[in-house]
């Protein structure tokens, strides 16, 4: 089963340099593609919703309990390289405390990645601004989180 999994990464690395002209990592394409903290939170503690002039948007929810973050999740509209930089920041956020949280930069997240190609750097960026945003919401509402705006249902 992993001789495939390798064997289809491979192909596609082959196929983003010849037809895209960028070359993805391993990482990449496998968080990109397969990425184990897409999803939502249902009333989360920590809330941000953040998007760029190139079309790229990352939704980041936080569940927090007594400051540790304990579930971190979110939904990208963008291509391979922001989902697997949202998978990659909801990785390294989960099991944080919030502060220590604060410390997850765009480095951090594309050095996780195995580097980013040149012009998808912004996507390591994005992904940190949401973590970070979601987690400014947190510390906002935590003592009066009735005033909170919850993500809408659509």
């Amino acid at each position: 089963m992993e001789d495939k999994s390798l064997e289809t990464v491979a192909k596609l690395k082959m196929y983003f340099k010849e037809r895209e002209g960028v070359e993805y990592s391993d990482q990449v394409i496998r968080q990109g593609l397969v990425p184990s903290h897409r999803g939502t939170i249902e009333k989360p503690q920590g809330y941000a919703e953040i998007s760029r002039s190139c079309g790229d948007g990352i939704i980041f929810f936080l569940q927090i309990h007594q400051d540790k973050i304990m579930r971190a999740r979110f939904f990208s509209m963008g291509c391979l390289a922001a989902v697997a930089s949202g998978n990659a920041a909801a990785v390294m956020a989960e099991g944080k405390d919030v502060y220590e949280a604060f410390d997850v930069d765009a480095p951090a997240i594309a050095d996780a990645l195995g580097g980013l190609p040149e012009k998808e750097d912004h996507c390591a960026e994005l992904a940190c601004e949401a973590l970070r945003e979601a987690l400014r919401d947190y510390l906002t509402h935590r003592r009066e989180p009735w005033k909170r705006d919850y993500p809408k249902k659509k």
